[in-house]
């Protein structure tokens, strides 16, 4: 039994990888090309871009091991039961479990090895991915001139313009204050300008009809007038590395998390208190009405005007404190809500390997020989099916509107419930979804469909 059980795994692991290879490839596709400009466009080092990749795979990964999961227990059990392995297992007496157990086994090892790397690697990942991004997005590598504010990024130079057409790349109403070491500072004007871009990190700057003002050695003011001008503009592109203590939902563990959260609901109770103490602090007087808080009479019984409008004045103030509160608590509530969904998903996505293998054993038991497409095509409808349910219960339960436990888990819920009943089926049936069947009743409705058609033919086009 053992044998068979260690034979069981073999048969699953390079299936495995070879779906961890393939998805994780698929999902990084997109990336890929935003990578690519780093180096082209933005002049970033390959060493700095391969650092990138590296950092972005520990978040594919987390997403990407349940789905090899379910299709790499697809081709190895399919691959048995195409072979007829599984026959003859059956017929020597032995149970579709000794198929299941080894399989849940390893799906368990993983589940605690993802869970395990979501709160351990997967935060300081996202933590060092997203730091290192906003330092190469400080890195300057190319010219963005807004009319009416300085730039100021560029090497020995401060550039103002008042005017830019985004279509020509024209510039009007410019300043320039050029400070090069070892020159004489100035100050360029031009009336009009085009700036033009070199390489990724260098610029030619062609000024027209303008005038520069300096001061020479001697502390003499000196004007220079010209037509045209061209000046070389360089931005650093050195890549300076910043470390941020700030850590969003995605870059915590659990443990960190719940911190969290326990802190923002203390904020939120406090609040609630604040709020409830406003809504009932109206003090009414015999003679006046309203007071303020302080104990100040907010009217005058020498002018009901002044009494009016200090009444309303208190009461306008208190509601825009109130609303201020609400707003703050409202805000609290949704981080809250952000970071119970995060828990949550640590541990939910990991234990999908699980339910995948739940939904893959009868999945792969139901193929025939030429039918492992199709098996296939109904594993990725389970992944699309899975992952769409996962992003939809994020949305609301992120906004409150659904429990984050119910969110993140309904779909392992819903699918491992489809999972059992499937492999309950299995163990009296070898065909617990019988997928051949469909496949036939659809090849006969195809033959029939053909046959009406040339039955139908009109006599002079046969």
């Amino acid at each position: 039994m053992k044998k068979l059980q260690f034979y069981v795994i073999r048969e699953f692991i390079p299936p495995f990888l070879l779906s961890v290879g393939i998805f994780t490839f698929i999902m990084l596709l997109d990336k890929i090309l935003d990578l690519l400009d780093m180096i082209v466009s933005k002049g970033v080092p390959i060493r700095t871009v391969a650092e990138v990749f590296f950092l972005l795979l520990p978040s594919i990964m987390a997403v990407v091991i349940p789905m090899a999961v379910l299709a790499g227990v697809l081709m190895a059990i399919g691959r048995m039961s195409g072979d007829l392995e599984v026959t003859a297992m059956k017929a020597s007496g032995i149970s579709i479990f000794a198929l299941i157990r080894p399989l849940m086994i390893t799906a368990m090892i993983l589940c605690g090895l993802m869970i395990y790397f979501n709160n351990e690697v997967l935060p300081d990942a996202n933590h060092f991915a997203k730091n290192l991004m906003l330092d190469i997005g400080q890195m300057k590598p190319s010219a963005k001139i807004i009319p009416g504010v300085f730039v100021e990024d560029i090497d020995n130079y401060r550039i103002l313009v008042e005017g830019k057409d985004d279509i020509t790349g024209e510039l009007t109403d410019i300043l320039i204050h050029e400070n090069i070491p070892g020159n004489t500072p100035r100050t360029i004007t031009a009336e009009t300008g085009i700036l033009e871009p070199v390489s990724a990190n260098r610029f030619k700057l062609t000024l027209h009809d303008g005038e520069m003002h300096e001061m020479t050695d001697e502390s003499e003011y000196r004007l220079i007038k010209f037509e045209v001008y061209s000046m070389q503009l360089t931005r650093s592109g050195e890549l300076t590395r910043q470390e941020r203590d700030n850590r969003g939902d995605r870059e915590l563990s659990a443990a960190q998390m719940k911190s969290r959260v326990d802190s923002l609901q203390t904020e939120v109770n406090s609040l609630e208190d604040s709020l409830r103490v406003l809504s009932v602090e109206f003090i009414i007087r015999e003679d006046s009405g309203i007071t303020s808080t302080d104990g100040e009479t907010s009217a005058d019984p020498t002018d009901p005007r002044i009494g009016y409008n200090r009444s309303r004045n208190t009461l306008s103030t208190r509601a825009s404190n109130m609303r201020m509160l609400l707003d703050r608590k409202l805000s609290y509530e949704r981080s809250i809500y952000r970071f119970r969904v995060e828990i949550e998903k640590k541990y939910s996505i990991p234990f999908a390997c699980l339910v995948f293998v739940l939904l893959a054993i009868p999945l792969a038991l139901s193929t025939r020989r030429g039918s492992a497409a199709i098996a296939l095509g109904v594993s990725l409808m389970v992944i699309v099916l899975y992952y769409f349910f996962l992003t939809w219960g994020e949305y609301y339960a992120d906004r409150g509107m659904v429990s984050p436990f119910i969110a993140m888990w309904l779909p392992n819920m819903v699918f491992g419930a489809l999972g059992i009943i499937l492999t309950v089926r299995s163990l009296h049936e070898g065909n617990p979804i019988p997928l051949q069947s469909v496949t036939e009743r659809f090849q006969i409705f195809r033959r029939l469909l053909s046959r009406s058609k040339h039955a139908h033919k009109p006599e002079s086009d046969k």
